[in-house]
């Protein structure tokens, strides 16, 4: 464990030693403070007339503003994440610095999570950002700051999710860029179908001249294919975490989102081995 933490400094360090962490930390923090402001404006615009945006009464401030708002920092990552995670281990292939790296006295695991646990640290860091905004919501509202806590860490999970899957997808590429345009890519991907799942009906029609084995494989499939679509999204776990509502369900995938994801980080390390 000793040498993952002196790989964790080493890396997290790099990041402050270039212009790379400021702009990540100030980028995050003007979008997020952008969504803050709007958010708020908004909901207080929608309690001094309730009726004019279709509500019957006052909405409940942490379904409507709170909840939307901490998803919405969750959701930055999509932007903010792949400039964390792209230089992880592609950075150390792209230089020729990985074997230099591999013969040092460390295993892969001590890479692994030394590059896993910088990653963490950023997101420590844009976590302070958020819980400014977050105290400025306890210090104008009435939500309890249990509420508030749990999440604050429901964004980090998200994000530290997302921290896995860019850190594996950086160990497959030599190529910074690369690493950066493909963990967009599959978040995005995930998105979007999260965003168009719930819109996706229970079942399909199949050509009735199809045979009745052929029918029930392509009910089966549409099936398996609607739930991952649900299921798979970062931000659809978070909606009701981000309400204070405890859903073990939802931790239990963040936790075995982020251990399948450095599992195969491990893989794909390993495979050195047998192209060597």
């Amino acid at each position: 464990m000793r040498n993952a933490w002196a790989v964790c400094k080493r890396e997290f360090a790099s990041f402050f030693l270039t212009p790379v962490g400021y702009i990540i930390v100030g980028t995050y923090a003007a979008i997020s403070g952008l969504g803050f402001a709007a958010s708020f404006i908004k909901f207080c615009q929608i309690t001094m007339a309730p009726s004019e945006f279709g509500y019957e009464g006052i909405p409940d401030f942490e379904e409507l503003m709170l909840s939307q708002f901490l998803v919405f920092c969750g959701q930055l990552m999509l932007f903010i994440g792949p400039l964390i995670t792209m230089r992880l281990l592609a950075e150390e292939r792209n230089r020729g610095t990985m074997e230099l790296l591999l013969t040092h006295p460390l295993r892969d695991r001590d890479i692994v999570f030394g590059k896993y646990l910088a990653s963490l640290g950023i997101v420590t860091v844009l976590m302070g950002v958020v819980a400014v905004y977050l105290m400025i919501i306890g210090q104008y509202t009435e939500v309890e700051p249990a509420v508030l806590v749990f999440g604050l860490v429901t964004v980090f999970l998200m994000s530290a999710a997302f921290m896995s899957l860019g850190l594996f997808v950086s160990a497959l590429t030599g190529s910074q860029i690369t690493a950066a345009i493909l963990t967009f890519a599959l978040w995005f991907i995930s998105y979007i179908l999260g965003t168009f799942a719930d819109n996706l009906p229970e079942a399909v029609s199949v050509p009735s001249q199809w045979a009745g084995a052929l029918q029930s494989f392509a009910l089966f499939v549409y099936g398996i294919f609607r739930q991952l679509a649900i299921e798979l999204p970062l931000d659809g776990h978070a909606e009701q975490m981000t309400q204070g509502i405890f859903e073990p369900a939802d931790i239990a995938y963040y936790i075995l989102f982020i251990s399948l994801f450095l599992f195969l980080t491990f893989r794909a390390l390993e495979s050195r081995k047998w192209r060597a």
